[in-house]
């Protein structure tokens, strides 16, 4: 039952990935308030394809269970809330400064990927990345959309998204750094599933 409801859910997201493909085809447009879209698009159906195989107890591209369920988390989070997240930002002030985080977002995500196959090294450069545009997220919300929030209460949760990313890719630092180098100790997944999660 649980790997049937996975998969109905993993179909609406390929879906959502098929359509990103047609957008792209459509727009040809690449620039950082798109790819931020297309990012949030395509996201979900790494999230649901690991759903699938988490709950049918299948090691997907050789990932044990532990790391497929947080794989689920990590792309909604990371990769849909965080890239469309970056994409309004971006619209909402336009910038340089606000261009970058939805383009290194992504690129951060894709680095993160490939260091699962290939090196701990390359895993915690992009985590190096991914922090980077997380945290100039965090920072323009704080300094550029909050300010023009309508009400008290919808300020203070703004501040709050933006300081929570702050903490959050320290953790998230401290993890992969802690696998690529023996010299730092890294927090264990329980900890992480607590604080970074």
């Amino acid at each position: 039952t649980a790997v049937f409801l996975a998969a109905l859910y993993a179909a609406v997201t390929v879906a959502l990935a098929v359509a990103a493909a047609e957008r792209l085809w459509r727009r040809r447009s690449l620039s950082p308030a798109e790819v931020a879209v297309l990012t949030a698009m395509v996201s979900p159906s790494v999230a649901g394809l690991s759903l699938v195989a988490e709950r049918g107890g299948w090691e997907l591209m050789g990932f044990d269970m532990k790391v497929l369920a947080l794989t689920v988390a990590h792309f909604h989070f990371a990769g849909f809330a965080a890239a469309l997240i970056a994409g309004p930002t971006y619209t909402t002030v336009p910038g340089a400064l606000s261009a970058m985080p939805p383009i290194v977002i992504p690129a951060g995500i894709a680095v993160v990927f490939v260091g699962y196959f290939t090196t701990d090294a390359v895993e915690l450069a992009g985590t190096v990345i991914l922090a980077a545009g997380m945290w100039l997220t965090g920072w323009l919300i704080w300094r550029d959309v909050r300010p023009l929030a309508a009400s008290r209460l919808t300020r203070v949760l703004f501040g709050i998204s933006a300081g929570a990313l702050a903490f959050t890719m320290l953790l998230a630092l401290d993890w992969a750094a802690g696998q690529a180098w023996d010299t730092i100790p890294p927090l264990s997944l329980e900890v992480m599933a607590t604080t970074h999660g």
